[in-house]
């Protein structure tokens, strides 16, 4: 059988953070990864011009995290790409 690969999803990640400002109906999602040096660097050699680990806006007065999989800078792909390799 093949190794399956485990999709990595913000939903269920402890790094995701929801935060509604007062008075406003949309929800903003974030990465709050420790390893934030590493999101530094991938931001700007892409040169993305957005909200550092910003992940996105929710529905109206919801909850769930706007996407199914995590994004490509997510620090835990990263991990999971080297630990697939064999390196450490």
């Amino acid at each position: 059988m093949k190794n399956q690969k485990q999709t990595i999803k913000c939903s269920e990640c402890g790094y995701c953070s929801g935060f509604r400002p007062v008075g406003n109906t949309r929800t903003e999602f974030t990465c709050t990864h420790p390893d934030r040096d590493y999101l530094k660097n991938y931001f700007h050699e892409k040169h993305i011009n957005k909200m550092l680990a910003f992940i996105g806006f929710g529905a109206r007065y919801s909850d769930v995290v706007p996407i199914k999989t995590a994004p490509a800078w997510c620090p835990k792909k990263k991990n999971s790409e080297k630990n697939e390799s064999g390196t450490r």
